[in-house]
């Protein structure tokens, strides 16, 4: 491996051990140990192999490095976190998010258009659905809601 593979590497394992990190936080860590690297191959005045070996060691393992910034926190799991970080619950789902799903789901055959109207209110309710969860169900619903309009209208064009 040359030096700049190394150094892919390195941050490729830093990328790894930071996934429990909030993405804003896990790029900015990135960045800096990506600018300490480049810093310290710049002072060295050479990029070879064993300079390069040098200075990551002298940094630590990736994981070390996260569990610093992280001040030890245990890892959870994406889906144990709320939008704001930590899980806010050991026990999962509650009841309004599987009201949201049933409401979304089954509420469209059993309660067409006010069970998956209330069922995305819901889940704008939720803290567990991150926006881009929430932003999804919206436009699953909307579109569910206008494609019966759509047809009408063109059959109405055909006429």
């Amino acid at each position: 491996m040359d030096g700049d593979e190394l150094v892919r590497d390195y941050l490729g394992r830093l990328e790894a051990a930071s996934w429990p990190m909030p993405p804003d936080r896990r790029a900015e860590l990135a960045g800096e140990v990506r600018e300490h690297i480049e810093t310290a191959l710049a002072e060295a005045g050479r990029r070879d192999d064993v300079t390069v070996r040098n200075v990551l060691e002298r940094l630590g393992r990736p994981e070390e490095i996260v569990a610093t910034e992280a001040d030890a926190e245990p890892a959870l799991p994406p889906w144990s976190r709320g939008p704001g970080g930590p899980a806010t619950s050991a026990a999962g789902w509650g009841a309004l998010e599987v009201a949201a799903i049933l409401l979304l789901t089954v509420g469209a055959i059993l309660l067409p258009l006010i069970g998956p109207a209330i069922g995305l209110v819901l889940v704008w309710l939720s803290t567990r659905w991150t926006t881009r969860e929430k932003t999804i169900a919206t436009v699953i619903v909307v579109v569910i809601f206008v494609l019966p309009f759509l047809g009408l209208f063109a059959l109405a064009l055909r006429v």
